[in-house]
């Protein structure tokens, strides 16, 4: 089908508005930093205290830039995001500073725009706009879930849990599990109990007395706005890896929460860009990174 003018018109315009999103891009540069780590790792302790340092003037000797007085300014701007929550800056430097107490621990994705003014290596000024995203890195744990089926995740979940040092802290959740029949009729009760006692197994393994690695779905820990909801509300059963769940049964239940719980949590929450907090080497790098920005991006 030939295209019309009006169609023609449009991509041109399309186009054209394309290339001058373009040029400014490559003038003035924004840069989408997420900060993620599990629980206690640091995350919005590093995000208030290099906000903080490049708005008031801080001393960053390793940052060039910084340190050769190459960034004329940094300030806060209101967000890209108008769905996502602010990253509460003022009240972590009050909690910190005031108060002597750290801030609370990341529960939810949030965010927060900076722009520094800054002048390149060659003289020319520039302003990069960074975006930072604090996302809890209990979340992260759910990605390898995308390409397993729920009678996969099940099996695997239920074999690291028999394991010797997990096994006692799942004892509660495995006497559950064997009051239950997988190919028995749907039982919300039932799955509520589930679901309850297996986040109480992962967060016992998260517990820093045991400290041991985390399993999906990392929402069971961090569950933030959707908590108490269906998507929430599944977990392993003992069923054939090859098997196909009955209609109306429990095991189809907890496969379709299973899905939706892909489909509403992990699909849409993966960043473009992760700088993970879980050490002080990392943080580092994510310096460097913005570093290396400031020196040699247009």
């Amino acid at each position: 089908m030939t295209p019309s003018f009006a169609d023609i018109v449009e991509e041109a315009r399309l186009s054209a508005r394309a290339l001058w999103d373009y040029g400014d891009s490559f003038f003035n540069p924004t840069v989408r930093l997420g900060v993620t780590g599990l629980s206690r790792a640091g995350k919005t302790v590093f995000i208030t205290a290099l906000v903080h340092g490049l708005i008031r003037g801080g001393r960053f000797p390793v940052f060039e830039p910084f340190a050769t007085g190459r960034i004329a300014r940094a300030r806060l701007e209101p967000q890209p995001d108008d769905a996502v929550p602010r990253f509460d800056y003022e009240n972590h430097v009050r909690t910190l500073i005031e108060v002597r107490r750290w801030p609370n621990s990341t529960t939810d994705i949030s965010e927060l725009r900076l722009v520094i003014d800054y002048q390149r290596q060659n003289g020319a000024d520039r302003t990069l706009t960074l975006d930072i995203v604090d996302y809890p890195g209990e979340w992260l744990l759910d990605l390898p879930l995308l390409n397993k089926s729920f009678e996969q995740w099940s099996a695997e979940s239920l074999a690291l849990s028999r394991e010797p040092l997990r096994a006692r802290l799942a004892a509660p959740w495995h006497a559950h599990l064997a009051t239950v029949s997988a190919e028995g009729r749907e039982d919300e009760q039932a799955a509520l109990t589930a679901a309850r006692l297996f986040t109480d197994y992962l967060r016992a393994c998260r517990d820093e007395r045991f400290a041991m690695s985390l399993l999906p779905p990392g929402r069971f820990l961090m569950p933030g706005s959707l908590a108490g909801s269906p998507a929430l509300t599944f977990a392993p059963l003992e069923v054939p890896a090859d098997g196909t769940a009955p209609e109306g049964s429990s095991w189809a239940m907890m496969v379709r929460r299973y899905e939706a719980y892909k489909d509403v949590v992990v699909r849409p929450f993966f960043p473009r860009s992760l700088c993970a907090a879980r050490s002080p080497d990392r943080a580092g790098r994510c310096a460097r990174g913005l570093q290396r920005r400031t020196r040699g991006a247009a």
